[in-house]
């Protein structure tokens, strides 16, 4: 199992490479249309899991993960050599890239169900620190080295690079054992109408992953905030160019990296809500103060922090919400989470378009940061558990 571990968070650390390579050639190419045109890329990025998330997670309960995974990852491939060859086409650049939203709605969750089966049992944590370990690795690679990458071979060949990883991926999962095929395992089945909903339905009933989540929630749209408002602080406050953008994305990320394997030994759920408003606060910590102190290494160093924090929030929201889920249900209440957090994904970057333009980076930042930190540290009082923590032993057993 530990294998088919290792063959999926490899996939997923190789496309990751190639996402962070062509994000990196899309806002550098969309800057120069202004905020209102970076934030519009981010958001037909998200759109598609944060309105399509229903129906992502009934089609993962529904057929074999596996090659449900490689039919999403073929079309993302096929989407990004349209932008590859249309780069200079505003439109069509906006369109493709929801497209690649769309595979991405549906090969997240099936990659959130297979990869803590492939752990083993009792390894739930575990199996998604190796995923976001992976993906946060392939991220630091293709930020760090992308600026260089991109000035050697161009921003073209860069997009094409990104297209041939969704490739590899693919042709990673035909090695793969493991799977979850629900036609043949006998999961119950939801035959009624409204069955897309019922992960939403479920989370709306366990008053412990509302309220950690809508603390979440909070916390990833200020993040998404910042994700406009940091390239404007960076390029016109700090006069840095596209390779101090990629070190600073950069940091980020090993910090992620870190989180993520610190967090993969929490088991308790009451440690991981614990976890989602401490690690909440502590970006919203690593947000303000570059907004505060605009130096170089200031930002690089919060950047780093803020990374690590979001590595074990990321970690702990997954293995919460997998150990209180019902087996037949994990692919919509993966696919649910992600609508959440893309949903305030979408609407931070919409509000920073405007926000960024109004008031500047710097007061952008501020405001965000100093919002995620009252947002977590409510969270963490709100949401402290006072009856016994469900587990789904099921879910356990993977």
């Amino acid at each position: 199992m530990r294998r088919d571990l290792a063959l999926i968070a490899t996939g997923v650390g190789v496309s990751a490479f190639g996402t962070s390579l062509g994000r990196l050639v899309l806002m550098v190419q969309f800057k120069d249309h202004g905020a209102i045109a970076l934030a519009a890329l981010m958001i037909a990025a998200l759109l598609p899991a944060s309105l399509g998330a229903p129906f992502a997670g009934l089609l993962v309960d529904r057929l074999p993960n596996r090659r449900l995974m490689q039919q999403a990852q073929f079309l993302q491939a096929v989407a990004t050599l349209a932008i590859a060859f249309l780069l200079d086409d505003v439109a069509v650049v906006l369109i493709a890239t929801l497209v690649v939203g769309c595979g991405a709605a549906v090969a997240d969750p099936a990659a959130a169900t297979l990869a803590p089966r492939a752990a083993g049992p009792g390894d739930v944590a575990k199996g998604f620190a190796w995923l976001a370990s992976s993906r946060w690795t392939g991220y630091v690679l293709g930020t760090a080295a992308g600026g260089v990458l991109i000035a050697v071979v161009g921003a073209r060949n860069a997009i094409l690079i990104d297209a041939g990883t969704f490739l590899a991926q693919a042709m990673l999962l035909l090695l793969l054992k493991v799977d979850r095929d629900p036609r043949v395992e006998g999961s119950e089945r939801d035959s009624r109408k409204g069955a897309a909903m019922a992960g939403i339905r479920h989370m709306a009933r366990d008053r412990v992953i509302t309220v950690s989540l809508g603390g979440l929630a909070v916390v990833a749209l200020c993040v998404a905030l910042i994700n406009v408002a940091d390239v404007f602080l960076i390029t016109d406050v700090l006069h840095g160019g596209v390779v101090l953008i990629g070190w600073v994305y950069a940091a980020w990320m090993v910090g992620s990296i870190l989180g993520s394997r610190i967090a993969a030994r929490i088991a308790d759920q009451r440690a991981m809500v614990r976890t989602l408003g401490w690690a909440g606060a502590a970006l919203g910590l690593a947000i303000l103060i570059p907004a505060v102190f605009a130096h170089t290494a200031v930002i690089v160093v919060a950047f780093l922090c803020g990374g690590f924090a979001n590595g074990m929030q990321n970690v702990s929201r997954q293995a919460l919400v997998r150990l209180r889920t019902p087996e037949h249900l994990h692919g919509r209440a993966f696919a649910a989470t992600d609508s959440v957090m893309r949903t305030a994904n979408a609407l931070g970057t919409m509000i920073a378009g405007f926000l960024v333009g109004g008031v500047g980076p710097q007061w952008a930042m501020g405001a965000a940061g100093g919002a995620a930190t009252l947002a977590s540290l409510t969270t963490l009082l709100i949401a402290r558990e006072r009856e016994p923590a469900r587990a789904v032993e099921t879910t356990r057993a993977g």
